[in-house]
């Protein structure tokens, strides 16, 4: 059965932005000997943006990991990640956020690894 409404809904726990939370530690996915795992870029997030508000803007769909990209000196966001999902159906979903406004910001959200769809590089 489809979710209710992808969650564009703030608060809920695990994010709210400036949550401060220490970057996700998982392994890069969504490229190489995965395989075809439905994974989504997701572009133009707030650099205040945590793992938390990935799952709560994707809410209600089924979700296996996370990951918000961060520069390694840094340690700042880059403003992008990948969620990867638990069915290609689930990604289908997702797609459809693409280009609505989240937290002040336009997302940018696209099947990860889709060449030549995000434009060039930022």
């Amino acid at each position: 059965r489809p979710p209710r409404g992808v969650g564009f809904t703030g608060g809920g726990g695990g994010g709210a932005f400036g949550g401060g939370a220490p970057p996700p530690t998982s392994a890069a996915f969504g490229s190489g000997g995965g395989g075809n795992n439905p994974t989504a870029f997701v572009g133009n997030l707030p650099f205040e943006a945590v793992q938390g508000d990935l799952e709560n803007l994707f809410q209600g769909l089924p979700i296996k990991d996370v990951r918000i990209v961060h520069d390694r000196e840094t340690g700042q966001s880059k403003g992008y990640g990948y969620v990867e999902f638990a069915s290609a159906e689930a990604l289908q979903q997702a797609l459809s956020l693409d280009g609505q406004e989240w937290a002040g910001r336009m997302l940018r959200v696209d099947e990860a690894g889709a060449k030549g769809s995000r434009g060039g590089p930022g």
